[in-house]
């Protein structure tokens, strides 16, 4: 009987993992609001923005709206992909900053601009996008991508973790990561957009 008791819990442990893995309720409400409020800050940021506003950089060293677009654009995919590589990991225990404190400590420090960062070359811009609608359109096309995936899957986010670039982090919070790299960067182009060398004019509407 012990035997038999033994195999049940063996055999049903992978499923408990998983359950305890996958986003909660309040998780999931907390990255869709996070992932649809930095979308529509982004895309505000960048509307109405003529072609000289979209090219000018502040110093030879700084990115220009176009640039800092670019980077928000490409960091989509690619943040969104190491969530899922994470995935095929074997599963662990939860990191003891998985959860809502965590996860909003997380977001502030990404968030944050008094700390710098250089981007990886993968996305690092490189005159990808011509207009500001080319960009609203990639970006629009890949972030509702991934809002869909966030409002559906019961994937196991939470028992997969690497290390980032702050440290160890789950998928969930990649996820965020994503959502808070967006909302980092659109408050760089802000900062652009407040340089008194920033072109006045605006493109027609």
């Amino acid at each position: 009987m012990k035997k038999l008791l033994s195999l049940i819990v063996l055999a049903t442990a992978p499923i408990v993992a998983a359950e305890n893995g996958a986003m909660t309720d309040a998780e999931r409400a907390y990255l869709l609001e996070q992932m649809e409020t930095s979308k529509k800050n982004f895309v505000a940021s960048i509307e109405g923005v003529s072609a000289a506003q979209w090219k000018f950089k502040p110093a030879p060293n700084v990115w220009s709206v176009a640039e800092c677009a670019e980077h928000i654009v490409l960091a989509e995919d690619f943040l969104f992909g190491f969530s899922q590589q994470l995935l095929k990991a074997p599963a662990a225990e939860r990191l003891e900053n998985a959860n809502a404190e965590g996860d909003h400590k997380l977001v502030a420090a990404i968030e944050d601009r008094s700390h710098k960062a250089t981007a990886p070359e993968p996305i690092t811009p490189s005159g990808k996008f011509s207009s500001p609608a080319d960009a609203v359109s990639a970006v629009t096309e890949k972030r509702d991508r991934h809002i869909a995936y966030v409002k559906e899957t019961t994937d196991d986010l939470r028992v997969h973790s690497a290390k980032g670039p702050l440290g160890p982090m789950d998928g969930y919070q990649v996820l965020l990561l994503l959502s808070a790299h967006s909302t980092r960067h659109t408050a760089q182009i802000q900062e652009v957009q407040a340089n008194p060398g920033y072109p006045k004019e605006s493109a027609s509407r």
